[in-house]
């Protein structure tokens, strides 16, 4: 059964290897099976090992291929909401070639056509990831879900398919660096989920680092909720009232006991309480004050270099509303319609 819905399939890389062909293959055959009209958009995130004879004989060879290639490397969810930009699908799949396994791709169709708008996958396990990851992971989704009351889903990864409707939506609720796992979340389409398995033959080409994870852990905390700062804040007030009691203290001895030793060590544990205090204060707020002027210079997210195309076309055949044999009598091919006589 042929669909008559577009699907475009969006797939970010950064100096991928061996599996891009492979990827291309596998999940343009799988589309042409099902569907007449298909595009498959890879997004290259600032690769510097992908040269360009291997990206003409992936568009020469394939049909309906797409390049947007970015002028530096940007993340993977930046590289996605470039794709998102560019994609005329009806329905838009987003994954990671090289973890994520193409064959899901009907799966995730079937749902949306269904009725669920968004439709996010999520990894069954954690257990190739390493332990530092698995540990903060789990440390920040229950942080986020029970303090921040965030409703982002454990384990879920860059698969999903959106219908036209939310692609739209994320168009409007798109600002600063607001990630994309919460963009799909805050916009109140009901989502459906799909456990999966990731390859583990291979890797994606956008493994995170610990600092790469530790930052996207900052940026959907920091931009969804300013409980950080009112946790520090309400430290600060601890500390002052700290003070203010010590302070009351010392006028007490000072009146009731005639001599007082000197307090040096006292005085300096003081000043040093109040000035970490007060720095770690700047600090989180010297944070806030960066991410709002980011916001407020409204930057773009990303910076298009080029895009290229398949040199081979999907269907030539003529689609004229009528065919010749069709025309009235008086209706040559190819000449303007006769005038009514009244004229």
């Amino acid at each position: 059964m042929t669909h008559e819905s577009f699907i475009s399939v969006i797939a970010p890389v950064h100096d991928p290897g061996s599996f891009l062909e492979s990827f291309v293959e596998t999940t343009g055959a799988l589309l042409a099976h099902a569907h007449q009209y298909y595009e498959i958009i890879i997004v290259d995130d600032g690769s510097t090992l992908l040269d360009a004879a291997r990206i003409r004989r992936l568009l020469a060879e394939h049909p309906n291929i797409r390049l947007l290639r970015l002028s530096r490397r940007f993340g993977e969810e930046q590289a996605i909401l470039a794709g998102l930009d560019v994609a005329l699908g009806d329905y838009v799949v987003t994954l990671s070639p090289g973890a994520d396994p193409p064959e899901l791709i009907p799966q995730f169709l079937a749902a949306a056509r269904n009725g669920a708008d968004v439709v996010l996958g999520v990894r069954m396990s954690r257990a190739r990831d390493p332990w530092w990851l698995r540990g903060g992971a789990a440390l920040f989704y229950g942080y986020i879900r029970r303090v921040l009351k965030l409703d982002i889903p454990a384990n879920a990864t860059h698969y999903r398919c959106l219908s036209r409707q939310a692609i739209h939506a994320l168009a409007q609720l798109r600002r600063g660096s607001m990630r994309l796992r919460v963009f799909t979340t805050y916009m109140g389409f009901a989502p459906q989920f799909i456990a999966y398995e990731q390859v583990g033959a291979t890797r994606s080409s956008h493994s995170r680092t610990p600092g790469e994870a530790v930052g996207t852990a900052m940026a959907i905390v920091m931009d969804n909720s300013p409980h950080p700062l009112r946790l520090v804040a309400g430290v600060g007030l601890a500390a002052a009232l700290l003070n203010l009691c010590y302070a009351a203290y010392v006028l007490i001895v000072y009146l009731v006991r005639r001599e007082v030793a000197p307090g040096w060590a006292t005085l300096s544990l003081t000043s040093a309480a109040q000035f970490f205090a007060l720095t770690l204060m700047v600090a989180v707020l010297c944070e806030y004050v960066g991410r709002l002027s980011t916001r407020l210079q409204d930057a773009p997210l990303f910076y298009v270099r080029g895009e290229e195309t398949s040199t081979i076309m999907l269907d030539t055949r003529r689609r004229n509303v009528v065919s010749d044999a069709e025309l009235p009598m008086n209706v040559v091919p190819g000449r303007p319609l006769p005038r009514p006589a009244s004229e």
